[in-house]
């Protein structure tokens, strides 16, 4: 990982805050911890460094440890692809950034604590000329992917899967999407937006993809191919010429909902789908998008609130868990991995580094009267009809 100075971090805390330097010196000083605005300056360009009495201040400002100012690993993100409105501010771009920059940084750092060998990821970046690349490009991701051309059901689980970091970033109707790459390690991130309906936050994940593996001299050509690749993995040419045909002049909006509640694709992007394969004429899909537009459906489409897509990002949670049941991480540093989530209830059997050592504490034979009484409850909860309901572990047949 790459080595990261003090103030550099002080800086990153303070953006993904959200906090001018005025803000968090008013903040210090409501505090009882008063540091002015040119010192505060001074440490985020790495000019003076602060002591152990600022420093602490600074922690308790941000809910951090003293450590996490200390750390000197980091990784910094080299963006493939943003997508965003010109109304967003300068601030709240570097705000956006600094908020992602620390979850990966988090992601990274469980799989160290946890030592994982990160999944790679391939990710080879062709340069285009044609529209049409896109769709070739998105066949062999399908391939090497082994999706065939059967629907996604979740994007999210997907990308984790297959290496990637998956960030959901607050809601900021300005924003849409952000990829690259994490270095030092190489890996690819894919960056959506909450707040939207599932079938534009699978969109956007994919179009985020894309940015990986498509690039132009024409920015405007890599924009227009990162959707056309997005929109070839949701719904595959041979599975639109399978449910509606080679040609249509109409459709009926039950199809279109029946479509998108399979496919998890909104009307929006199958109308687009449909006139880069040639299924629909140019005049039929500007009327399509005319009505559209005549009954609000641009925002808010019908059927969005059906579907049943599971994109919320798994993998980092679950390693949190399994850092905090194996004693890895205290239930402070839970916290700060997920910040909002109650610590967990139902945790069983020796939840904490502390029984642990407890138990190894123990003389060897008393030490084994604990381990017997365990196994035995762990025996008698199979045997018993109310915990494995119908007899259902004699039921489980392997695949072969």
């Amino acid at each position: 990982m790459e080595k990261i100075m003090i103030g550099d971090r002080i800086r990153r805390k303070r953006m993904a805050a959200g906090m001018s330097l005025q803000d968090l010196a008013e903040q210090l000083a409501a505090e009882g911890a008063p540091i002015s605005k040119a010192a505060l300056s001074n440490y985020e360009t790495n000019k003076t460094v602060p002591n152990a009495r600022a420093l602490w201040a600074l922690a308790k400002a941000f809910s951090e440890p003293m450590e996490y100012f200390i750390r000197e690993e980091s990784v910094s993100l080299t963006l493939s692809g943003y997508r965003k409105r010109p109304g967003l501010s300068a601030a709240r771009h570097d705000q956006i950034v600094a908020v992602i920059t620390e979850q990966i940084e988090n992601c990274v750092r469980l799989e160290r604590i946890l030592d994982l060998k990160p999944i790679p990821a391939q990710s080879k970046q062709t340069t285009i000329k044609d529209l049409r690349e896109a769709e070739k490009i998105a066949a062999d991701v399908r391939q090497n992917w082994g999706l065939g051309d059967y629907p996604i059901a979740s994007v999210t689980t997907l990308l984790e899967e297959k290496g990637w970091y998956v960030v959901q970033s607050p809601g900021d109707e300005d924003f849409d999407g952000l990829s690259g790459f994490v270095e030092p390690v190489g890996r690819p991130f894919a960056v959506s937006r909450r707040g939207i309906s599932l079938d534009r936050m699978r969109l956007n994940l994919l179009h985020e993809a894309g940015h990986a593996y498509i690039t132009s001299d024409d920015p405007k050509l890599a924009e227009k191919a990162a959707f056309r690749f997005a929109a070839a993995l949701l719904l595959p040419e041979n599975r639109v010429y399978e449910e509606v045909g080679r040609i249509r002049s109409t459709f009926t909006l039950s199809e279109l909902v029946l479509l998108k509640k399979k496919y998890g694709i909104s009307m929006q992007a199958m109308a687009y789908r449909f006139l880069d394969l040639g299924v629909i004429s140019r005049s039929y899909f500007s009327l399509f998008f005319s009505w559209i537009n005549q009954r609000g459906f641009k925002v808010d489409e019908p059927g969005s609130e059906q579907l049943n897509f599971q994109e919320e990002p798994t993998i980092f949670r679950s390693q949190v868990l399994r850092a905090l049941s194996e004693g890895l991480i205290t239930e402070a540093d839970y916290a700060r991995f997920l910040p909002g989530h109650p610590l967990p209830s139902d945790r069983t059997g020796f939840g904490s580094s502390a029984e642990i050592k407890r138990l190894l504490s123990l003389p060897k034979s008393e030490r084994e009267k604990v381990l017997e009484a365990a196994a035995s409850a762990a025996a008698e909860d199979y045997i018993d009809s109310e915990v494995n309901l119908g007899n259902a572990v004699d039921d489980i047949t392997e695949y072969t």
